[in-house]
């Protein structure tokens, strides 16, 4: 039986609840978090031991599990993988990785250093509509992919976003910190490359110090190129990415579905099934733990790649 910790109980906990769900020698066994209401949630759908001070968890029960999944906010990220990574925990944390470069290295550091696992949670690489245009971009069918664009709107200030996420201090940023990394993940999922440059301005609301829209060009290491264009101020959301390729191209909108077409502009669709990312990625993890595996699909280096992209949009960072 593979046996995880979970510190914290927020919102995309449930994600994790519904993907342990479908594995049935795998489960949570204790969860940590502040708010009772939320610990209480996890603990009856799973059986887990509640706690509510995380160190005290990992000091219980660290000899007894095979990682943890961490979900606190950004700023608090670096602190929980480097006290697991102490106690022997190979950690599953959920992305964005950390507030800065240097947060991120220092949980990288630390994680080599004690011999553990660090899996960064960038999902994009497990959503089906994803999956299936990254067999359509190798299979050289539409030829060579040139250029990505991704539009992505919604209300970023909605009532149900805890305040921590609009707050640089906690969150390392805005829209571009917490929804830009899925756009840069997914950009280095498509292209098998690293962000070789970022350009871009940001707007940050009045009344706030994180940015709430933002527009960014990108050019990845292997030349492919894309543009990010993220709006937080439209209850009307959406997402639209469009993968550019020397003979077709392949749209995905809303990632319910996948159209693409050849050289003669004719747009097939393509209906897939309806399985959560982050199903296919706790999957993922188990099956890495099992198998007795020590690397990650998704590395500290790649969060840090990420990360590093978003601070220099920002200036933060060269």
């Amino acid at each position: 039986m593979i046996k995880a910790a979970l510190i914290g109980c927020g919102k995309i906990s449930s994600g994790h609840l519904h993907a342990f769900e479908t594995i049935d020698d795998a489960s949570i066994v204790a969860a940590c978090d502040l708010s009772e209401p939320n610990l209480k949630r996890i603990c009856d759908a799973t059986g887990a031991t509640p706690y509510t001070d995380y160190k005290k968890m990992i000091d219980e029960i660290c000899d007894e599990i095979d990682f943890a999944i961490i979900t606190l906010p950004h700023a608090l990220h670096g602190e929980a993988t480097c006290y697991c990574a102490e106690r022997g925990v190979n950690v599953f944390l959920e992305k964005p990785m950390g507030i800065s470069s240097e947060d991120c290295r220092n949980m990288i550091d630390c994680c080599k250093k004690n011999n553990v696992m660090l899996w960064v949670g960038h999902l994009q690489r497990y959503m089906p509509a994803n999956v299936y245009a990254k067999k359509l971009i190798n299979s050289g069918e539409l030829g060579e992919l040139v250029s990505f664009h991704e539009t992505r709107n919604l209300n970023y200030f909605s009532d149900d976003r805890p305040r921590w996420f609009l707050t640089k201090k906690m969150s390392g940023g805005g829209i571009m910190m917490n929804l830009g990394a899925h756009c840069l993940d997914k950009m280095k999922y498509f292209t098998d490359s690293d962000i070789a440059e970022i350009h871009g301005n940001v707007h940050i609301r009045e009344g706030y110090d994180c940015e709430d829209s933002g527009q960014a060009f990108v050019k990845m290491a292997n030349g492919v190129t894309g543009t990010l264009n993220l709006i937080g101020h439209t209850p009307a959301g959406c997402n639209t990415v469009s993968l550019y390729l020397t003979k077709g191209e392949i749209r995905l909108p809303n990632h319910s579905h996948v159209s693409y077409c050849g050289a003669d502009g004719v747009f097939k669709e393509v209906d897939l099934e309806h399985v959560p990312g982050m199903t296919y990625q706790i999957q993922d993890v188990c099956n890495v733990i099992r198998e007795g595996k020590t690397t990650p699909t998704v590395s500290g280096e790649y969060g840090l790649d990420v990360i590093h992209a978003v601070k220099r949009l920002y200036g933060d960072e060269k």
